[in-house]
């Protein structure tokens, strides 16, 4: 055998076919699509930015005022085991250990959120026209639209403004309010908090009112003595727990953290320097499309695929088929 038909081991194990590098050519082409329609993507990417600029700036600023509370600790009075004892009468005996005035964030979540609420204070405050503003004429006292907005509207509008939110790990919770006013939002904070408060303290008061008058009852038709001396305990004891209801500023619940007026300078919405990046880099991916998708329109009508080119034209015909 001759030399020339020998071949050495890298030959032999040398695969028969070579394949080009085409991933390098495609990102070749990609790059020249790009240089070839850079004037319509840098010009819709600045478009895209400048309004973006424009209608950030025209958006109205929104400020956001909020407060932090935290339930109550329910106060306790020294009761003898007789009256802890004495469960039965009416189921009151039990309840009557402490003098009330603990609270539950389960609950101070639902009660600001309810219809109830919201219309009470809409009501009590007369917050229709500053709720709606658009639809107020204030040199009439009248509503522009017909039929005007309601309590529901009232609502709704509300819970779009307001944000009730629970730190499950400190047991706290925040109300938070956004409005283009910071002094209303600030006035809103404080609206929800006392109302809050008064629909707690009513609540109570209501219950220690119908167990003072199931006591009274109670003293009527008994005369046992022993038995008068618990009932007239009991009855104490709920006369305390009116007083001490009455007496605090915010019921079942403290204010750790009361709302403020917030700076002019510290808005929440809009964000504007965000609106703008997203939209600049949004153009720039839908401008990339339209330059490959013009670069494929224009290399189908160049012949380089007829079949192609048809039936794009058929699927852009809106002509409904004829019936037969």
């Amino acid at each position: 055998m001759s030399p020339e038909q020998q071949s050495s081991p890298e030959q032999q194990i040398q695969p028969p076919y070579s394949y080009p590098d085409e991933d390098e050519i495609h990102l070749i082409d990609y790059v020249i699509v790009l240089f070839k329609h850079k004037w319509l993507i840098m010009g819709l990417v600045f478009i895209a930015g400048a309004a973006a600029v424009y209608f950030s700036l025209r958006m109205t600023n929104i400020y956001r005022s909020e407060a932090t509370i935290v339930p109550r600790q329910e106060e306790k009075s020294a009761v003898s085991p007789a009256v802890v004892a004495l469960r039965g009468l009416g189921g009151i005996a039990g309840e009557l250990v402490g003098l009330g005035g603990g609270g539950s964030l389960d609950k101070f979540e639902l009660v600001l959120k309810s219809r109830y609420l919201s219309h009470h204070i809409v009501k009590k405050y007369q917050l229709m026209p500053r709720l709606f503003e658009e639809a107020w004429d204030p040199k009439e006292k009248k509503w522009k639209e017909n039929p005007a907005p309601t309590l529901q509207d009232a609502h709704r509008n509300l819970m779009g403004m307001m944000t009730v939110s629970r730190d499950r790990t400190s047991d706290v919770l925040t109300i938070k309010f956004d409005h283009k006013d910071p002094r209303f939002a600030k006035e809103m904070v404080e609206y929800y908090l006392k109302e809050l408060s008064e629909t707690l303290r009513e609540e109570t008061l209501k219950d220690a009112t119908e167990n003072q008058r199931f006591l009274r009852e109670q003293l009527e038709q008994t005369s046992d003595v022993l038995l008068e001396e618990k009932i007239y305990a009991m009855l104490a004891k709920e006369i305390e727990k009116t007083t001490f209801a009455r007496a605090q500023k915010y019921y079942s619940f403290l204010v750790v953290d009361p709302p403020i007026v917030p700076d002019l300078d510290k808005r929440v919405k809009p964000k504007r320097s965000q609106i703008c990046i997203l939209s600049v880099i949004v153009a720039f991916f839908v401008a990339v499309f339209l330059a490959f998708f013009l670069e494929y329109i224009h290399n189908i009508k160049n012949g380089e695929d007829p079949e192609r080119l048809e039936k794009l034209k058929n699927s852009l015909k809106l002509r409904r088929p004829r019936k037969s």
